[in-house]
């Protein structure tokens, strides 16, 4: 039977290296400049799971789906985006980060709603247009950071369960 303390131990480890594992993706979306509104970095949630009773801990890190997406070669887009999602982004970036709104002859006083429209508009036309967007493989964040932490996380649960163990062994020969 596994002491009480031992599998105490064995999880403060896991939610220790699984919170350390957050603090890297979110480090490494800052450095891969995807930080844009910060929904992205903000949504990373991590969740512990064991048993009682047996020595298996495995963390798990959440994250919104369309991070993955930045690490993908090439994404081609079949259909137009949605133009209300758009112009949702465009009010979430600001209209200050887009340097030109093209009103195409419109005699209305434009207002910040409909050069949001506008702006979201002609993202959705680039991306109908372009069709196929190509990126860079020195652009991954997630698959480069996942490698990283696997290596740091694997040479500290290497010295820290040594010692667990070894005290774990200690424990049983002695017979308590």
């Amino acid at each position: 039977m596994i002491s009480d303390d031992l599998n105490q131990e064995i999880i403060d480890l896991a939610t220790e290296i699984t919170r350390d594992a957050v603090g890297y993706f979110e480090k490494a979306i800052e450095r891969s400049g995807l930080l844009l509104t910060s929904e992205l970095r903000n949504s990373f949630e991590y969740q512990i799971n064991h048993q009682a009773g047996q020595l298996a801990v495995s963390g798990d890190i959440y994250f919104k789906g369309y991070g993955r997406m930045k690490d993908m070669r090439s994404l081609t887009y079949l259909n137009m985006p949605s133009i209300d999602v758009l112009e949702e982004y465009v009010d979430k970036v600001g209209l200050d980060k887009f340097t030109f709104v093209n009103r195409f002859g419109q005699r209305k006083i434009p207002t910040k709603q409909s050069d949001a429209r506008h702006i979201a508009w002609a993202i959705a036309m680039h991306k109908k247009r372009v069709g196929t967007v190509r990126r860079k493989r020195s652009s991954n964040w997630y698959n480069r950071t996942k490698v990283d932490f696997l290596n740091v996380m694997r040479r500290r649960m290497m010295e820290r369960t040594q010692v667990l163990i070894t005290k774990a062994l200690k424990e049983q020969t002695e017979g308590k």
